[in-house]
């Protein structure tokens, strides 16, 4: 059984904003909970994925969410779907810290080349990649 608070989740930093990862692709083979924290002023890199659909869960903040070529802004609570090889950002544009949860599911399973290695090299490889795109995991350090 996994059973978790929010605050249980193993951090980790990506782009200057912070992850928890909650529930690992390693446990479940089919989907993967993080809670992502954006602070004022901060957005997500714009990105998109060919291999999964995702959920945003707003629980806190206002985020403006792009996906595709729309974009809305709301307050949480809130709920998004970004279809596979749709390209989607969220922007925090508030005064206080953005919180969602994103659920990541494989309709499919997770493809062997998302697996191995687990969550840890598939989080490691993410940072590499905003890094190498010019978002580093912690601008205010790095």
């Amino acid at each position: 059984m996994l059973v978790k608070a929010l605050s249980e989740g193993e951090p980790f930093r990506c782009a200057g904003n912070e992850y928890f990862m909650l529930l690992p692709r390693d446990i479940s083979d089919c989907c993967e909970v993080v809670l992502e924290k954006v602070p004022p002023g901060h957005s997500t890199p714009p990105n998109a994925h060919s291999t999964f659909i995702q959920v945003y869960v707003m629980i806190a903040g206002e985020a403006e969410i792009t996906i595709g070529q729309e974009s809305r802004s709301v307050n949480a609570p809130a709920v998004a779907l970004i279809p596979r090889n749709t390209h989607h950002q969220v922007t925090n544009h508030g005064r206080r810290e953005v919180q969602y949860l994103y659920i990541t599911v494989w309709p499919e399973g997770i493809p062997a080349a998302e697996r191995e290695g687990g969550w840890r090299k598939a989080c490691a490889d993410m940072v590499r990649e905003y890094a190498e795109r010019g978002y580093p995991p912690d601008p205010e350090t790095d």
